[in-house]
């Protein structure tokens, strides 16, 4: 038809209904519903079209659909170029998104309105292929006079609505004047909308993929069949200290192996074998980093070697893990630390001080003094607080078991030992503090490996060939006069000196008459909270047996005292008779025995001090004593005690 014929046919069908009926089903429908939204078919000219602001928020709301679909729509247009064709890319709201053409097609559908930023839709502009195509979700033509417009029917339009998981995101279409029209076009459409929603979903299968491996608190890469990287996390670009975009497609030779030290890991990975598990040390850099890794090929469909991928862990996260799960760590901080003894003062503020360096401290004092916690609140004050600290007691462990407890073996380094291996306390806690408690009672030849360690700052497992650089500070405690023991050649004169750059003797609890009554209140609150119970107070002759008695288990004895008495009191005092026990042929004088005045003094004092926690009120303060308000007003008088 002749653009003349053409729209009498168009004018014919608007102006006698009746022949309408010779429009398809779908087209017919389309036209009523353009006259029941009153649109005027008579239009010139596509009166809608958006700002370049609104056009770019429509694109910007479709990015991804338009950057898929881009090469598509090119290569379409490729097999239509010179043909009078254009390529169009619709939103769900028929707004075009983008035109593809030649300068004479661009020309004609810039006359035709067809142009990014026109709006399309049945509503706005009655009867369309994109509109139809969206609102059948299906595939559809519209050839000139079946558009209920006048400025449309000139063109014929092939469209096809581009679905993703059941939704329709947009629609593609080919338009040219109506003398152009093709049979294919329409088959060429569907075909590359098909495209379309193959490439959206690899690329989300592919994001989907990028997501968890991003997610992965592991390292993560992909080497192809040559050893080229052809994917890296973010995480293991960070342990390598590569710029992840810098890397993809580099050869892993060209990256590591100008360091020799590299190359056995290059060879394991590129090997086409599986890797469970196995650590390395690799040099990047400047830097040495320990990791353990695990390396599974892959295989083509024609199972051929395709690549490998490799799993990286930094071996400091994993000896936290190990840590927390076997439950080690330093809880204990200074706040949490009581006494007010001016030795033990002192003490404290030497151990504040050489909390924040990394020079090896040496706790000497008795058993129960309480070294753990001041080596524990050391670790907790100083720059390694939030790295590992693991606690060894030498004197617990079998002498044969020593050695692959603090250093590690490696797998088949002696009978029964663990396949593949396993980490020593010194790489685990690798960055941050170790404490070796009964120091003194270490075997002598294990005391040379330790001195070795000290120095070098490195560890070789037993059974192993590679020293593994380990950073930790070191912290060691014991109750034995280690000068002596050098004198009876049961420790090393120069171990001793390398533990003991610093030296902190912890006093005797028995030297410090002033901090008994603040333990001994401290240890009550604890250990009634922790079993659930009513707050008890200690009975006056108790007191005075905690005085007199020289307490030779030191702090640890009180707790086990205090621990055992509250558990079988029957109300909320500790009488003499519950800890008498303890007391019996132990040079403690029977508290009847004591002068009344020393008594009262301390009797005194306790109502002081219980007075002043609960700020004077009376009646929880004679229910803290285990007394009733009279007999407490009674003792405020005789001791005439003021508010």
């Amino acid at each position: 038809m002749t653009n003349w014929e053409l729209r009498q046919k168009w004018k014919e069908l608007h102006q006698n209904p009746d022949h309408r009926n010779s429009l398809r089903p779908e087209i017919a429908d389309s036209w009523e519903r353009s006259y029941d939204y009153q649109i005027n078919p008579y239009l010139r000219e596509n009166p809608y079209i958006c700002t370049r602001a609104e056009l770019a928020q429509y694109q910007d709301n479709s990015a991804y659909l338009i950057a898929t679909s881009d090469r598509i729509m090119n290569s379409l247009f490729e097999f239509v170029a010179g043909t009078g064709f254009v390529v169009t890319l619709a939103d769900p709201n028929m707004c075009i998104l983008k035109v593809v053409g030649d300068p004479e097609s661009l020309a004609w559908a810039n006359n035709a309105y067809l142009v990014e930023g026109s709006m399309w839709s049945e509503d706005l502009v009655g009867t369309n292929a994109g509109a139809l195509a969206l609102a059948l979700a299906k595939p559809i033509s519209v050839y000139g006079y079946e558009h209920f417009c006048l400025f449309s029917h000139v063109a014929a339009c092939s469209c096809a609505p581009i679905i993703d998981q059941g939704k329709i995101i947009g629609a593609l279409g080919m338009v040219a004047p109506y003398d152009k029209v093709s049979n294919h076009t329409l088959g060429m459409v569907v075909a590359a909308t098909k495209h379309i929603k193959s490439r959206i979903a690899m690329e989300k299968a592919k994001r989907y993929h990028e997501v968890i491996m991003e997610s992965m608190a592991e390292g993560l890469f992909t080497l192809d069949l040559n050893g080229n990287i052809n994917y890296m996390n973010e995480n293991c670009a960070r342990i390598f200290k590569f710029q992840k975009d810098a890397v993809i497609g580099r050869n892993i030779f060209d990256l590591l192996g100008h360091k020799t030290e590299n190359h056995y890991f290059i060879n394991k990975i590129t090997q086409g074998r599986t890797i469970t598990d196995e650590n390395f040390t690799l040099a990047i850099g400047r830097e040495t980093i320990h990791c353990n890794v695990t390396c599974n090929p892959m295989r083509d469909l024609d199972s051929a070697d395709g690549g490998a991928v490799v799993i990286v862990r930094e071996s400091h996260r994993i000896n936290r893990l190990v840590r927390n799960y076997i439950g080690g760590g330093a809880k204990v901080t200074f706040d949490d630390i009581i006494g007010k003894d001016q030795r033990f003062a002192q003490v404290i503020k030497t151990a504040r001080a050489a909390a924040s360096s990394s020079s090896n401290v040496l706790l000497l004092g008795e058993s129960g003094t309480g070294k753990d916690i001041i080596a524990q609140a050391m670790h907790n004050a100083g720059p390694r607080k939030n790295n590992s600290y693991l606690a060894i007691n030498c004197a617990a462990l079998p002498r044969d078991l020593i050695a692959s407890e603090l250093f590690g073996y490696e797998d088949g380094a002696f009978t029964g030992a663990r396949k593949g291996g396993n980490v020593g306390k010194f790489e685990l806690a690798d960055q941050g503090t170790i404490f070796l408690d009964e120091i003194g009672d270490m075997p002598l030849d294990l005391q040379a490996s330790l001195l070795r360690v000290l120095e070098e700052k490195k560890v070789m497992r037993l059974g192993g060939v590679k020293l593994v650089p380990v950073n930790v500070r070191v912290i060691a405690a014991t109750n034995k006069d280690l000068e002596q023991e050098i004198e009876r050649n049961r420790f090393r004169r120069d171990l001793f000196y390398r533990l003991g750059v610093i030296k902190i003797t912890i006093p005797p609890l028995r030297e410090r008459p002033d901090d008994i009554l603040p333990l001994a209140e401290a240890f009550i609150e604890r250990t009634c909270k922790r079993f659930n119970k009513p707050h008890m107070t200690l009975a006056p002759d108790v007191v005075d047996a905690f005085l007199s008695y020289e307490w030779p288990g030191n702090v640890r004895e009180m707790q086990n005292v205090i621990e055992g008495s509250i558990q079988l009191a029957p109300d909320n005092v500790i009488c003499y008779e519950l800890v008498s026990e303890y007391f019996v042929n132990k040079n403690v004088a029977k508290p009847a025995d004591q002068e009344i005045t020393n008594v009262a003094a301390i009797e005194k004092q306790m109502i002081i001090d219980c007075l002043v926690k609960y700020k004077y009120n009376k009646t929880e303060a004679a229910k803290a004593l285990g007394m009733s308000r009279r007999t407490l007003y009674r003792r405020l008088a005789e001791y005439n005690i003021m508010d």
